[in-house]
């Protein structure tokens, strides 16, 4: 007769595997759910570093292309928000055309021609600002005219229109106009 020791170890550690079997079979199932998303998210990485490295010599901003400013040029430079406006009107540009030309954003322009007195600026921008200040109105529109065909978007890729909602009535506004309070 079997030892009834030996058999109820037997019978616990199949009792056990079952158990265990049971409570990693949902991990298992996650654990390659996570291996094909992170393996999606690699190809998508991929072809992402791809596209970047395709349109690499367009982003790189107008400003940038020409900043050779000399460095005891650039601590003479003295910028402030007038002298930006200034530059921006004798230019006859915008805002949105002055960031493009310094490969900042539109609101960083807004800010700094708000901003009363000194400047402090990191040494790129400094010194694309000292670079635009060279410029003539011809020269910037020219750059610009660069940037806008370099940047424009690949035949095909328009935007789709927006769908409209289903509901059946018109869409209330609440836009004030101008003038009224």
């Amino acid at each position: 007769m079997p030892n009834i020791a030996v058999v109820l170890k037997e019978e616990i550690r199949r009792l056990a595997r079952r158990e265990v079997k049971a409570a990693i079979a949902g991990l298992r199932k996650d654990n390659a759910r996570l291996k094909r998303t992170a393996a999606e998210h690699k190809r998508r990485l991929a072809e992402l570093e791809k596209s970047r490295e395709r349109l690499r010599p367009s982003a790189t901003p107008l400003g940038a292309q020409a900043a050779t400013a000399a460095p005891d040029e650039l601590e003479k430079a003295r910028v402030t928000g007038g002298m930006i406006k200034r530059l921006r009107k004798r230019l006859a540009i915008s805002q949105a055309d002055l960031a493009k030309l310094l490969g900042v954003s539109a609101q960083s322009v807004y800010q700094w021609e708000k901003k009363a007195g000194h400047l402090t600026l990191r040494g790129n921008t400094k010194a694309a600002i000292v670079e635009v200040r060279k410029l003539g109105k011809r020269e910037v529109k020219r750059r610009l005219e660069e940037s806008a065909e370099s940047t424009q978007a690949p035949a095909g890729a328009a935007r789709k229109p927006r769908k409209k909602k289903a509901s059946g009535r018109p869409r209330k506004t609440t836009r004030k106009k101008r003038g009224s309070k």
